[in-house]
């Protein structure tokens, strides 16, 4: 959920995408989401609460509370990792969830 968060996808779609991966067989997906949706957005003086891959910055950065830097890279650099649906185990099955909750309105 960290990923979806820190891409600014909205809560009621990350929590659909997860279920629809994971065979909707998560039962407390919505409540725990929701939680750390809100502990994640409310949060100003923490730091470093939870590490997400920007999809902006091509790294991965670190989730902060509102008063701290939001694009802080982890240290040190991971490098050679690649990302994406492609670099997966399972492409072809992300494609079609994805392709089934595309119309998904929020």
């Amino acid at each position: 959920m960290a990923y979806f968060f820190g891409n600014s996808v909205p809560l009621e779609l990350a929590y659909e995408f997860y279920n629809a991966c994971n065979g909707r067989h998560s039962r407390f997906v919505v409540e725990q989401s929701t939680e750390w949706y809100r502990d994640w957005r409310e949060s100003r003086y923490k730091r470093h609460m939870y590490e997400f891959y920007s999809m902006i910055f091509k790294k991965v950065l670190y989730i902060n509370g509102s008063l701290w830097n939001q694009h802080e890279p982890v240290l040190p650099e991971v490098t050679g990792m690649e990302f994406g649906i492609d670099h997966t185990t399972h492409p072809l099955m992300i494609r079609r969830k994805l392709e089934a909750i595309k119309d998904f309105e929020v």
